[in-house]
């Protein structure tokens, strides 16, 4: 198996035809269907259905093509990654983020990366925990800002970045008697938090796990109210009064800053939720990584520092990692 049979496969794959993937890379088409042929030998099993319209991807096709691509992609990086330690630090680093992390680090991020590093561009994913895990271990993103969900992490490199408090997220207009209650208070104890409809996310993401660990430490059952998938769309709906989030302040500070969201803290326990840096044990701690690691450690101290993200901070040296 090599290279030029994954992307003589990929580009078929991609086109469902060999008379297209030969066009498309400039490769007389008996040359593509010869590696073709010679991977399936290899795998031992057919990765195509041939007919006269075309090629169509078998089941064991759809499997192969996932870690095809996984595998090109770790081989174009190794590249970069021996090419970085000869150089400046250059190319381009996956991160993914949770959207209430994304939402308080992503542009002060990429800010200080072109500042410093201009040969180095960030590509951004935002989405769930789970998500986040899954992305990590195929090889898509490099590296995860996010929180423990329950997820298996045996091939992950964990290191805590940040400890931050929970708080409710109430508007500042409230429009329904749960809401209109909150409006004013200062903190909440779990107990009464119960009486309320709490916005939420699944307990296969990182909040809805946490809270669930919480529930079973106080014996104490919320109502949990799914959000909305976006986050700026739950938060649309917490400012025209009509719920209420349970969410880190890195969430809606910027809300805050403009009194249209009030930070209600949670008593009785306090709810805490570690963010981690996660990186995959399969991949080498490039310069790459080595350079930009210490510049979301600086962001993230400068918004703590400013109060848009209330928690604690961990330090830790890249040498750690």
């Amino acid at each position: 198996m090599n290279s030029k049979q994954l992307t003589f496969f990929l580009k078929t794959a991609e086109l469902s035809s060999i008379a297209g993937a030969a066009r498309a890379l400039n490769v007389a088409q008996p040359s593509i269907s010869l590696q073709i042929e010679n991977l399936e030998h290899e795998l031992g099993t057919h990765l195509f259905d041939r007919s006269f319209r075309g090629v169509v991807l078998t089941q064991t096709g759809q499997i192969f093509r996932a870690h095809a691509e996984s595998i090109l992609r770790q081989m174009t990086q190794a590249k970069s990654d021996v090419h970085q330690f000869e150089h400046q630090p250059s190319g381009v680093l996956s991160i993914g983020m949770t959207q209430p992390i994304g939402n308080i680090l992503s542009v002060p991020l990429l800010a200080l990366v072109e500042q410093r590093y201009p040969n180095i561009s960030l590509d951004l994913h935002v989405g769930l925990s789970y998500n986040l895990t899954n992305q990590l271990q195929s090889g898509e993103i490099d590296i995860a800002i996010s929180s423990p969900d329950g997820s298996d992490t045996q091939k992950i490199r964990q290191t805590k970045l940040f400890r931050e408090k929970l708080f409710l997220a109430v508007g500042s207009d409230p429009k329904t008697p749960s809401q209109k209650e909150l409006n004013g208070a200062k903190t909440i104890t779990f107990s009464e938090l119960a009486k309320h409809d709490v916005i939420v996310t699944g307990a296969r993401d990182s909040l809805g796990f946490v809270l669930g660990q919480y529930e079973q430490i106080t014996g104490i059952q919320l109502t949990h109210k799914p959000a909305f998938g976006q986050l700026m769309t739950t938060l649309r709906y917490v400012v025209d009064g009509h719920g209420v989030l349970l969410a880190p302040t890195s969430a809606f500070y910027h809300l805050q800053q403009i009194n249209q969201i009030q930070a209600v803290e949670i008593i009785e326990p306090t709810l805490w939720r570690d963010v981690c840096f996660s990186t995959s044990t399969d991949r080498p701690q490039t310069a790459l990584l080595k350079a930009v690691i210490p510049l979301i450690q600086e962001v993230t101290k400068t918004e703590w520092t400013s109060g848009h993200w209330q928690g604690e901070l961990f330090e830790f040296s890249i040498n750690d990692q």
